[in-house]
């Protein structure tokens, strides 16, 4: 089954039930189904054919959720893109994806200018919202039309290309198919104890696969509701669950942080939920503890990544609760630990986290080579460290890669050092992850200046911020004579993480 027969079978089957909650609009299956199935066939008549890349450049809305949901009746493919990058980085993505088309909100209207001109091969330009020059208004996508498109995906069809940094810092679009998308719903609604019953919280964006998953597919699979905060605000989420009686809610670490240090956080009616869902980012010790303290109710914590869809491991919160897991393997996954000379690891032993099932992704669009090089024999091999107890839950130990995980989005050091190494005066620099409490880790840029100049760090920082999106921007940076190397030339940033390890906790 495609995710839009999927759709279309719930529009039939419920009707006039709820399925999206937005601010002041309260949609049912069938008015989303209405809606999506007009954006289609509107789409088909601009010349939109089969395999479309579409870019989906907004925040949280119902208009993503439309795309999502209805474009597999054109075999159209969406491309999500995190509204908080900048001009260069999101013309990056839409020309790597080769898309003709970008759907974005009015809000956005002062970067599409560079963006076009990035792009001379975008043909259509659609804007939610108010006029846009050089637009088209999404409005007229919606207008009636005589029939809809019938559904032209296939399971194994390209249902969206998530964009996720590499070790070269440029971003590669995994290609993720129907299939993979609604094996990994079901495993996920199977593996945490989902129902029904709940009603879903959606506070994560859109763009990322955690809320696609668990803010969308999860209560479409149930045929439940969800209520989605369009614009995120922390405080706003416990006053959220209170009013809607919202049963399950997917979070990052910092958000659970946030929720629990609220003044009389206590004090909410919260008694609804069953469970939290917590993942995308390590979580201390103390926060869980708090979170529990507090909020008194059970917190689950989940292990996946885009390459895998969404989710590979998540517990039960029936089971015993073990701190730090992230639970066993869900139904039709596998899970290996192998070790550096590639056979399995005994249980307890850490080694690289290698998983294989249904919501592995067909490989990164239009890169051989580094498709090859993470999939094998049909293993997925995740680049994170981790290990198995006697029980067979999981624990994450760590990244094998260098990627920065800030507040739950994750940060790629190559990227951010492409982008200091532009500044005059910098001859080298190192890009690490610090640990620091409230994000959990924070931007650290470690520079030797050319012999004769001098930088301050705000300078870098401003700099930063006019090229990358600001939680990609270093929040230290500190200057040094020199950066240590191994023999064949290459920064031990072990060695430069080790060294600058509490300049987060020696600041005020």
């Amino acid at each position: 089954m495609t995710i839009t027969e999927l759709f279309e079978n719930r529009a039939i089957e419920l009707g006039d039930k709820t399925f999206v909650r937005c601010e002041d609009e309260t949609l049912s299956y069938r008015e989303v189904h209405e809606r999506a199935g007009r954006i289609a066939a509107n789409l088909a008549a601009s010349g939109v054919q089969k395999g479309d890349k579409i870019v989906l450049l907004m925040g949280n809305c119902v208009e993503f959720i439309y795309l999502f949901l209805g474009l597999g009746r054109l075999g159209a493919v969406v491309v999500p893109i995190n509204p908080t990058l900048k001009p260069d980085e999101v013309a990056y993505i839409a020309g790597d994806s080769d898309a003709e088309t970008l759907i974005t909100a009015s809000v956005f209207a002062p970067m599409l200018p560079e963006v076009r001109r990035q792009l001379p091969g975008l043909k259509r330009v659609y804007a939610i919202g108010e006029a846009v020059e050089g637009s088209a208004p999404f409005s007229a996508l919606l207008e009636p039309t005589a029939a809809f498109p019938p559904i032209a995906a296939v399971p194994d069809d390209e249902a969206a290309l998530i964009y996720t940094s590499g070790t070269t810092g440029l971003p590669k679009g995994v290609i993720l198919t129907h299939g993979n998308y609604l094996a990994n719903a079901r495993m996920a609604v199977h593996g945490s104890g989902m129902d029904e019953s709940d009603r879903f919280l959606c506070v994560l964006p859109l763009f990322h696969v955690n809320a696609q998953l668990s803010g969308v597919l999860c209560p479409l699979l149930l045929g439940t509701d969800v209520v989605v905060m369009k614009k995120f605000t922390p405080f706003q989420i416990l006053p959220l669950i209170e009013a809607h009686r919202i049963t399950i809610l997917s979070a990052v670490p910092t958000i659970y942080n946030v929720m629990a240090r609220m003044p009389k956080a206590a004090e909410y009616d919260i008694s609804s939920i069953r469970f939290f869902v917590t993942g995308a980012a390590p979580m201390t010790e103390e926060t869980y503890s708090e979170v529990v303290r507090v909020l008194k109710k059970p917190l689950i914590m989940g292990y996946g990544l885009s390459e895998a869809t969404c989710v590979s491991a998540i517990a039960d919160y029936r089971d015993p609760i073990k701190w730090n897991s992230v639970g066993p393997p869900l139904r039709y996954t596998s899970i290996r630990i192998v070790g550096e000379d590639g056979h399995d690891v005994p249980y307890g032993s850490v080694g690289e986290i290698w998983t294989a099932g249904p919501h592995v992704m067909k490989g990164y669009y239009k890169q051989p080579q580094a498709t090859a090089e993470v999939l094998k024999d049909g293993w997925l091999r995740t680049g994170d460290l981790g290990r198995f107890d006697q029980d067979g839950y999981l624990y994450i130990a760590g990244r094998v890669k260098d990627m920065i995980i800030r507040g739950g989005q994750n940060i790629y050091p190559q990227q951010v050092e492409n982008v200091i190494a532009r500044i005059p005066g910098v001859e080298e620099c190192c890009v690490v992850g610090v640990e620091e409490s409230r994000w959990g880790q924070e931007v650290l840029a470690v520079i030797k200046c050319v012999e004769g100049y001098s930088l301050v760090a705000r300078q870098v920082i401003d700099y930063c911020r006019t090229h990358l999106a600001a939680y990609k921007c270093p929040q230290f940076v500190r200057f040094v004579d020199g950066l240590p190397k191994t023999a064949t030339g290459k920064i031990k940033k072990g060695v430069v993480a080790s060294l600058f390890a509490d300049v987060a906790k020696n600041c005020p």
